[in-house]
């Protein structure tokens, strides 16, 4: 059930909530998993890996595919490959995605995004859309030390806007993000996409369709408190 308390600010994530990069990550992993004759297809990409922190998902290709890589060499190739083709070819945002934003800002709710992607790897797409002043804070796998399913970069968030998890909402399209999101306390919205319908969004408030849906949730349960 939501918090009895009235929300005051909404955390976002960004990957597949704000921005649809999914499919663009995908394709990165591939480009590299391809100098190693390796693959990941899409079932296997949407059960094990879609909204998973790029150290991770290091980890688990490098122990599945038998990998002949370090880890952090392999998280590096995997940053540098990201940063290089979202400057090059900017992703499109989700369906409604500044107007939430902008509605958020309206309606007095402080704004923080809380992402297991790493700062520069969000930095392109943030500065292509001029994102980053409608934040009040940015929370991101490089800010803590441990990143989502772990829920410190939620904690991490609320603590940078001074609030208590009761006066929060997450929005999230993973079930790793809403793992997250729920361990610190925190009502979550679910908007599942293309690559994570399948997941288990069991633990989230709600599950919606869409951000404008989203949008309507939260407003209506603030005017009624």
């Amino acid at each position: 059930m939501p918090s009895s308390t009235s929300y005051r600010a909404v955390l976002f994530d960004f990957d597949g909530t704000l921005v649809d990069s999914e499919s663009a990550h995908h394709g990165i992993w591939n480009e590299i998993l391809a100098e190693f004759e390796a693959h990941i297809d899409e079932i296997e990409y949407r059960r094990e890996s879609s909204g998973v922190p790029v150290p991770q998902e290091a980890e688990r290709l490098i122990r599945t595919r038998g990998l002949d890589i370090e880890r952090d060499a392999l998280v590096e190739r995997k940053v540098s490959r990201t940063v290089d083709t979202f400057t090059r070819k900017p992703l499109a945002l989700m369906g409604h995605a500044t107007e939430m934003l902008e509605w958020c800002r309206e309606a007095g709710l402080s704004m923080a995004l809380i992402t297991g992607s790493g700062r520069v790897e969000i930095m392109p797409t943030l500065e292509h859309y001029t994102l980053s002043p409608l934040f009040d804070h940015i929370v991101t796998r490089t800010d803590v030390t441990h990143s989502k399913p772990h829920p410190e970069s939620y904690l991490t968030g609320l603590e940078r806007l001074g609030i208590d998890a009761g006066a929060a909402v997450a929005i999230e399209d993973t079930c790793h993000g809403v793992e997250s999101a729920r361990a610190a306390g925190i009502d979550v919205i679910a908007i599942p996409n293309a690559y994570s319908k399948d997941q288990d969004f069991s633990r989230a408030t709600v599950v919606l369709e869409s951000l404008v849906q989203a949008r309507d949730w939260i407003d209506a349960r603030r005017a009624k408190r």
